[in-house]
């Protein structure tokens, strides 16, 4: 298993992915459903990758910042 991996994962669907999904379940068609993959499923799959928490300090962090914040 991949370190970054649970043991459960849940993605939400707003009601428009929602009944896109039935209607893929319903068609059955194969192209239909692999779109929904990569264009909704797969989407949300990167969301749930990406780092959430940056740090203030590292994300904005620019050279000779804290000298503003010096006491002289």
């Amino acid at each position: 298993m991949i370190k970054h991996v649970k043991d459960k994962t849940v993605i939400s669907l707003s009601p428009a992915e929602y009944y896109k999904l039935q209607e893929v379940l319903i068609d059955e068609d194969k192209d239909k459903a692999l779109l929904f993959i990569k264009n909704i499923l797969g989407k949300k799959i990167k969301e749930l990758e990406s780092p959430k928490c940056v740090p203030f300090f590292e994300a904005n962090y620019r050279p000779g910042q804290k000298d503003k914040f010096e006491k002289k």
